[in-house]
């Protein structure tokens, strides 16, 4: 805490700074003022929490001094110090809620005592004030909740921004802002003054940990050009920002409307990844249910053209990218199905052009993708993948390619043998071992050991699994001995091999 003694006997101040123990009693900072005026001038600068001043003063005298006070110092408190006990001062200085008063000549034991009592005052304010605002903090985090939800009756709502202080009679806008570029969401946008002067009266909800909704209640309808200037600077001072909002609405019972287009609005950012601030349109999304045709195409191509796989892929993500929208939770759904139907048709596996693409891994990474655009990358890249595979593959006999396919499919397995593989076809393994060597110009034996050593390499610079569940997922008998073979072929450790590709 921050004292100022303020007193035209130079004595009486260095008495009281001298002989009280100040940090005991929790101030840190003494300052001193020899009239009223110049006290006056120190406590609009220093806004010190107590004031100690004599009532008979130079220039002004305590009482003149303390009715100023409270317009360019309100939150500190006034201790009174004179010899002058007449009933008009007294008057004057309970008037003024000075908080005690000690007479002259001063005795240390009743000033500390005086100084305590104000002292525990203050602290006895802050608390109140820090309970209080956090009751209203609480009420305004349940208006945004309820205003966001909906479902309350009207004379419910306003009660709860009676409560809360927030205006029931003007034009509002829901906003959200979003962090994006794997960043979370700063300390709320709103109390840092990014909103000027909505910044006090906004209601803010932490929707997850990158989302933030403001609500804002605006002064006049036509202010939504203000907020939305505000909102551009914003994303221009703060990198990986992105903001969705919704349109004015003139009703409380409205905002959930308002709310739903702000929702929207942020999605469509995924469709833009250049737009760093999407302001509603009414035909922003549409009402996508993916056709039966879009099925039998993709299959179509799949399993009787697929050198046309690609090509058809690249359209259809073209379109969705022209809009009417899909909701990118939609969209997750749908090329997750590609997807799996591409690797389904592989076993589960695409490792041609160098990485690996799997089933368990096809969602999880579409799930992460923040653009549309990075969704087209990722499943083209699939597509190519697939196209390689069919292409190599091609040139073999039916019979090869299904042990090619059986390989693929059964990597895993540490006990994987020829004899199996040879009855899967129904062949003997003398009989498959010779038309696969005629064919391939390999055994099946160093075939197996190649597949599964190209395949560790791959996941080895993906960098996303550790190495005893490469180990497993390339059919290794343990870890020691992956890593083993692993330095036999390469001349490198697996931890070696992925630095190196790491950079």
């Amino acid at each position: 805490m921050k004292v100022l003694i303020a007193d035209d006997d130079v004595y009486t101040r260095e008495g009281l700074v001298e002989a009280i123990e100040w940090r005991r009693l929790g101030i840190q900072e003494i300052l001193q003022a020899e009239d009223g005026s110049q006290a006056l001038q120190m406590a609009a600068a220093q806004q010190p929490d107590i004031v100690i001043t004599d009532v008979r003063m130079p220039k002004l005298n305590g009482i003149e001094f303390a009715e100023r006070l409270s317009a360019v110092c309100p939150e500190c408190k006034l201790l009174f110090i004179s010899g002058y006990m007449e009933v008009a001062y007294m008057k004057s200085a309970i008037r003024l809620a000075a908080v005690d008063y000690v007479e002259k000549p001063i005795k240390l034991q009743e000033m500390e005592k005086a100084i305590g009592r104000t002292i525990g005052y203050i602290r006895e304010r802050k608390e109140r004030e820090a309970l209080l605002n956090q009751k209203v903090d609480i009420d305004r985090r349940k208006l945004a909740v309820a205003l966001r939800t909906g479902g309350h009756s009207q004379d419910e709502i306003i009660e709860m921004c009676e409560e809360a202080g927030f205006p029931t009679d003007t034009s509002y806008i829901s906003i959200i802002v979003s962090r994006w570029e794997g960043k979370t969401m700063e300390p709320s946008i709103a109390e840092q003054n990014d909103w000027g002067s909505y910044a006090g009266t906004a209601l803010t909800e932490q929707l997850d940990r990158r989302r933030e909704l403001l609500l804002i209640p605006l002064r006049h309808r036509n202010e939504r050009g203000m907020v939305l200037h505000l909102a551009e600077q914003i994303c221009r001072r703060k990198s990986g920002v992105r903001i969705g909002m919704g349109c004015v609405v003139s009703d409380l019972q409205e905002v959930p409307r308002s709310f739903q287009e702000s929702v929207l609005s942020l999605e469509a950012g995924f469709y833009r990844p250049a737009s760093m601030i999407v302001t509603f349109e009414p035909n922003l999304f549409g009402q996508h249910t993916v056709s039966g045709d879009v099925y039998l195409e993709f299959h179509h191509c799949l399993k009787h053209k697929p050198q046309e796989l690609s090509a058809w892929m690249e359209s259809y993500c073209d379109r969705l990218m022209a809009g009417p929208y899909m909701l990118r939770e939609g969209v997750v759904s749908l090329f997750s199905s590609f997807a799996h139907a591409i690797l389904n048709e592989k076993n589960g596996m695409l490792i041609r052009t160098g990485k690996v693409y799997q089933l368990r891994e096809t969602e999880r990474h579409l799930n992460q993708c923040q653009t549309m655009k990075e969704v087209k990358e990722y499943i083209l890249g699939m597509c190519l993948a697939y196209q390689e595979e069919v292409k190599e593959t091609s040139i073999y006999s039916s019979v090869i390619r299904a042990v090619m396919k059986y390989v693929s499919a059964h990597c895993s397995q540490p006990d994987l043998d020829i004899r199996e593989i040879a009855d899967h076809v129904h062949l003997s393994t003398a009989h498959l071992g010779v038309l696969f060597k005629q064919e391939t110009g390999t055994t099946m034996k160093q075939y197996v050991n190649d597949y599964r050593l190209e395949l560790a390499k791959s996941l080895i610079a993906g960098e996303h699994f550790k190495m005893a569940d490469i180990s497993k997922m390339c059919g290794y008998a343990s870890p020691g001995y992956f890593a083993k073979v692993f330095k036999s072929s390469t001349g490198l450790t697996p931890v070696e091999y992925r630095r190196k590709r790491s950079g």
